[in-house]
């Protein structure tokens, strides 16, 4: 036997309550193997209508004044989203160009690294880096005063520390054209660096410098090794030099590392 009771619920659904009324009022026996699952039935459909959708206009739907006020924060929401946007877009500019200036410099550092073991390998050790427009004249293989009274600290120098050794004098320029008035006098940079290599070697030897010619050579690299960026009004100043380098002993060696300096 089934003892159902009918109860009825403020939201049950017709369909519930007949199937209720149906087992309250049966009480055979023979009902006994179906009844829980009818009952499950009967509970799924009250629960159906107690949970009927309601329509926007009952009493518990927003209000006007609540649809107003969202509305006004869904506006105020965008606004600010925008604003977010466009603080990100500059930000993301601004590291941009710090991400292109530490690139650069980057890039500077591994120049002058190369440049140095270059020079380890092939040219020496560096004694003195002069740029030249501490050296020269503006535009020009032309020494000036204070080029020359440079270069005579340079000779006394090199005389105490390197007796008797010899010395590679290089000359660079930057990796700019020739001005058509420059071209009037040097062909290229190579003519440029030559003749700015060759005036300190001669100023060496023939000025009061007196070392022998023998001790000297000279070398002349136009743009090829820069040891900073030519795309800055500093790198390029940095660019034009004169390189002084002492260079080993002449005796075979297979490294760097394993000249007698």
């Amino acid at each position: 036997m089934c003892p159902l009771r009918l109860v009825f619920f403020p939201r049950m659904t017709a369909s519930a309550a007949v199937l209720l009324a149906f087992f309250s009022g049966n009480s055979s026996s023979r009902c006994s193997g179906c009844c829980a699952a009818l009952t499950v039935v009967a509970l799924l459909l009250l629960a159906a209508g107690c949970a009927a959708p309601r329509p926007a206009t009952d009493a518990g739907g927003p209000s006007a004044e609540q649809l107003d006020s969202l509305r006004a924060q869904n506006q105020r929401l965008s606004e600010i989203n925008a604003a977010l946007r466009d603080s990100l877009r500059f930000r993301r500019d601004v590291e941009t160009g710090r991400y292109y200036r530490r690139v650069r410099g980057l890039r500077d550092r591994i120049g002058r690294m190369n440049y140095a073991l270059s020079q380890l390998r092939e040219g020496g050790r560096t004694v003195e880096l002069i740029r030249a427009d501490a050296l020269f004249e503006p535009a020009s293989a032309r020494l000036t005063g204070e080029g020359r009274t440079r270069l005579d600290t340079l000779a006394a120098r090199l005389r105490r520390t390197y007796p008797e050794r010899r010395f590679l004098i290089e000359g660079h320029a930057d990796g700019a054209p020739l001005s058509a008035e420059l071209q009037k006098t040097y062909a290229s940079n190579w003519e440029l660096s030559a003749l700015r290599a060759a005036a300190v070697t001669r100023y060496l030897t023939a000025g009061s410098g007196g070392f022998a010619k023998k001790r000297l050579r000279l070398a002349a690299f136009a743009d090829t090794r820069p040891v900073a960026s030519n795309e800055t009004a500093a790198g390029r100043r940095r660019n034009r030099r004169v390189r002084v380098a002492v260079l080993p002993k002449p005796r075979a060696f297979s490294d760097a590392e394993d000249a007698d300096w």
